[in-house]
């Protein structure tokens, strides 16, 4: 997998997008491990690996992540910003103050990258 946000015209697509969507929901499963259930269908998964060239070898997935470092870092403090959301969630709830503090480190980092990149993060909060 390799996302590289200097061709960020080019990424601005629908199927893109879909598939950067199903790509950030494989990668938050490995960063939780195999025990985890996946409770979204991860949709087109097939697909992402011939539109993606995405190698798994000895089921580690190979990633890239191109871009200027504004760019990287906006998408990676977004990405653990929703894991972290996540793991509060599951731990506290949703109405806990700590899970409240997440949900707004997270729209924050989502806002941040949303900006930086113009690209739309691929998971939506529900209020």
């Amino acid at each position: 997998m390799v996302v590289d946000f200097t061709k960020k015209k080019e990424l601005l697509t629908e199927s893109w997008l879909r598939q950067f969507g199903a790509w950030n929901k494989i990668l938050l499963k490995q960063m939780y491990g195999d025990n985890v259930n996946m409770m979204a269908p991860l949709t087109s998964v097939a697909d992402i690996a011939n539109f993606l060239k995405e190698e798994e070898i000895d089921n580690q997935l190979s990633f890239v992540v191109r871009g200027e470092q504004k760019d990287v870092k906006a998408y990676a403090n977004a990405l653990f910003s929703e894991k972290n959301y996540l793991d509060r969630y599951l731990q506290h709830g949703e109405d806990h103050p700590q899970t409240h503090k997440a949900r707004e480190v997270l729209r924050q980092a989502v806002s941040e990258f949303e900006s930086q990149t113009g690209i739309t993060w691929p998971f939506a909060d529900e209020d």
